[in-house]
């Protein structure tokens, strides 16, 4: 079998050499990257057997929360009847993705092609009867849209993958058993090249072995042989192209200029009937607007059920994302990282010239919205969406835009600031903090009403947590989050590691309720923290938020997590 596999890789087509194929420049990576850069959002779809019972895909045999052989019993119920790969891309299309990524095999060994090799496919072993990746590739093409496929590495039910279950294993260091299991996977790699040639893999589970053991080099040579414009995610134990933090968006911008956030819509990746816990189209829009403040994409997930069907409330959520990036394309794609939240609190980016400043706006501001620190002449201030002119001040390097509500899109709003020059920025002298809370200040009954919480106030937090001005309390017990206007939805507190024990609104005394989302148990990485708060308790020039906590602020300034468990 390894002669065989070597055979395979040294008869390819066309192929490059080794030394081309390791050979790129800083200026290559950055052009065969541009696409996937460009993109900002991707769909990740979770389809497989799983979806039968609606359970954890692989992990709940893993885990011990089904035995093996009932959760393999799913391949009997696994019809694909109402199938429609047409409909998922055009559906695909109209969510203003640029590429979508499907799971051709999951941790249970199911692939969902034709495979020559002797394992597990949903066209010998269920009632579908077909190859579920070939009319998905070919109408996400028809729809020009980049094909992703999702590989994983680890196969718990293949005989020589030496992992099975959480407390059993086949074997421990039998070399010609491991090597009978690469050159399966190498196979089965194989014919997804050579058969589909997708435009990106994404692959999973590299966290059970060494890249020397998964044979991390020669997979990525093979991909580039095949497609010297291939791109690769991270889970490749140090030989992919672009990072992916999972379910949680991360709190600083990443040192790779290519990353992509994995998210569930709900709490699960695969179809699962009794999970109705969906996060807003808000929320999600809100998520997605920080990975494109941050340079980043958004792979946002959909779990079809085992007839192939999508459930409604994903549909709804695309369709949603579909109307806000059609009407704010030119703030989404292509653009690059924005300006840092000294300077405008709340996400923002920058055309590809360098000459538009895009600034999102999640609420109605009482005030002024304000840039602090911008050292380029303006031309010009509009709404993204209508091209609406809009009033400002542009003095001393603070920006000043008069937003109304009339201006305002009920899920997120997007300003344009069109500069003379590309973009610049300076330190300045006062911080946009005081800026904002200055005239508010001036305002006597406004002071009197939060009396009590302004003595208590100190320093602000760092940037990025919250997007807006902040206070902590002298012995750091209480969050004080200013809130300028009427929000859209939630407040979003991000990165907060403490337990909640309280919040209210300073001056009313109104208790407020909150709710985390993405927390994972198994890691350290916070969720996001939500705050609602009606519109009835906000204080017409500013609403003061109390969060009081189970002890000294903790917050999480790390890069996020990849799944390792479930």
């Amino acid at each position: 079998m390894r002669k065989l596999s070597i055979l395979l890789l040294l008869s390819l087509p066309l192929l490059l050499s080794a030394q081309e194929v390791q050979q790129e420049t800083e200026k290559e990576k950055d052009k065969r990257m541009q696409w996937f850069k460009d993109a900002k959002l991707g769909i990740f779809i979770h389809y497989g057997i799983y979806s039968v019972n609606g359970i954890d895909e692989s992990w709940s045999f893993f885990n011990g929360y089904i035995n093996y052989e009932d959760y393999m019993k799913q391949l009997d119920g696994f019809t694909a009847a109402n199938y429609n790969a047409t409909e998922w891309a055009r559906l695909i299309k109209e969510s203003g993705a640029k590429y979508s990524v499907l799971t051709t095999k999951h941790h249970d060994g199911v692939a969902l092609w034709n495979s020559k090799t002797e394992h597990y496919n949903t066209v010998n072993n269920t009632p579908a009867k077909q190859d579920i990746v070939a009319p998905f590739v070919k109408a996400l093409r028809k729809e020009k849209l980049k094909v992703g496929l999702y590989y994983s590495l680890i196969d718990w039910s293949y005989p020589d993958y030496p992992a099975h279950l959480r407390n059993e294993v086949r074997y421990e260091d039998d070399e010609e058993r491991w090597n009978k299991f690469t050159d399966f996977y190498f196979t089965q790699m194989n014919e997804l090249s050579k058969r589909f040639n997708p435009d990106l893999y994404w692959f999973d589970g590299d966290w059970e072995h060494s890249a020397e053991e998964w044979k991390s080099k020669e997979l990525r040579e093979l991909m580039l042989r095949y497609n010297k414009k291939i791109i690769l995610n991270s889970r490749l134990q140090g030989y992919g192209d672009y990072d992916t933090p999972e379910q949680g968006v991360p709190l600083k911008k990443p040192n790779n200029p290519y990353w992509e956030l994995c998210m569930t819509m709900n709490d699960s990746w695969g179809y699962q009937h009794n999970d109705h816990n969906y996060k807003t189209p808000y929320q999600l829009i809100r998520i997605f607007v920080d990975c494109i403040s941050m340079g980043g994409n958004l792979l946002l997930d959909i779990g079809p059920k085992a007839d192939g069907t999508i459930p409604q409330p994903q549909i709804d959520i695309l369709k949603e994302f579909g109307r806000w990036t059609n009407k704010h394309s030119e703030a989404v794609y292509a653009t690059h990282a924005g300006i840092e939240h000294k300077y405008y609190h709340g996400p923002s980016a920058i055309s590809k010239d360098g000459k538009t400043l895009y600034l999102y706006l999640d609420r109605v501001p009482n005030h002024k919205l304000m840039v602090n620190g911008l050292d380029t002449g303006v031309e010009a201030v509009r709404v993204v969406g209508n091209d609406e002119q809009l009033a400002y001040k542009f003095n001393n390097n603070l920006l000043s835009i008069d937003v109304k509500a009339k201006h305002c899109d009920p899920t997120m709003t997007v300003i344009a600031v069109d500069l003379k020059n590309n973009i610049r920025l300076v330190n300045p002298a006062i911080s946009l903090q005081e800026h904002e809370l200055a005239e508010v200040m001036k305002n006597e009954q406004w002071k009197a009403k939060h009396q009590i919480a302004l003595n208590d106030m100190d320093k602000p937090i760092a940037h990025g947590h919250y997007n807006g001005a902040t206070g902590l309390s002298k012995d750091k017990n209480i969050l004080y989050l200013m809130v300028d206007g009427q929000n859209n939805g939630p407040l979003v507190l991000r990165g907060l590691k403490n337990k909640i024990n309280r919040i209210w609104v300073v001056g009313n005394g109104t208790k407020l309720s909150h709710k985390v989302i993405g927390k994972q148990y198994w890691s350290e990485v916070p969720g996001i923290t939500y705050i609602d708060l009606p519109h009835k308790v906000l204080d017409n020039k500013m609403t003061v938020i109390a969060v009081l906590l189970d002890g000294e602020l903790d917050l999480y300034r790390g890069k996020g997590h990849v799944i390792e468990s479930n």
